[in-house]
């Protein structure tokens, strides 16, 4: 959808193929984190138990898993954020498009009850 000089384009068929894409997409942020839980579990005791190496990075790791996690659920929440305002950009242009056509439709119908006084409307 663009704007210039008091023009509207949309593009129905590129939103479309849009949705489809980001549709595709959807369980990729869910795969991630499983992904991601796995790693963390197989690797869990590189740091130590419970010598000084690990009390001096535990916090530091704990930290950094939980930003991890954090990062993997924002993109979940932008990609469905994402496909919503596609598809209420779609829906909106849809229906601009129908009204649209239902006036044309309209005045095209009633074109026999304006008279043609020749002022073309203007006074």
């Amino acid at each position: 959808m663009s704007g210039y000089h008091n023009n509207y384009e949309a593009d129905p068929v590129g939103l479309q193929e849009t949705i489809r894409q980001l549709d595709g997409l959807a369980g990729v942020p869910t795969k991630m984190r499983t992904d991601f839980e796995r790693t963390v579990q197989a690797t869990s005791g590189w740091n130590g138990v419970d010598d000084d190496f690990h009390d001096k990075t535990e916090d530091q790791d704990k930290q950094q898993i939980e930003s991890c996690r954090a990062v993997i659920d924002s993109l979940g929440e932008l990609l469905t954020g994402l496909q919503s305002a596609v598809r209420q950009s779609l829906g909106s242009i849809e229906d601009v498009h129908k009204t649209v056509q239902d006036e044309i439709h309209n005045a095209q119908t009633n074109v026999g009850n304006y008279d043609d006084s020749g002022d073309h409307g203007k006074r």
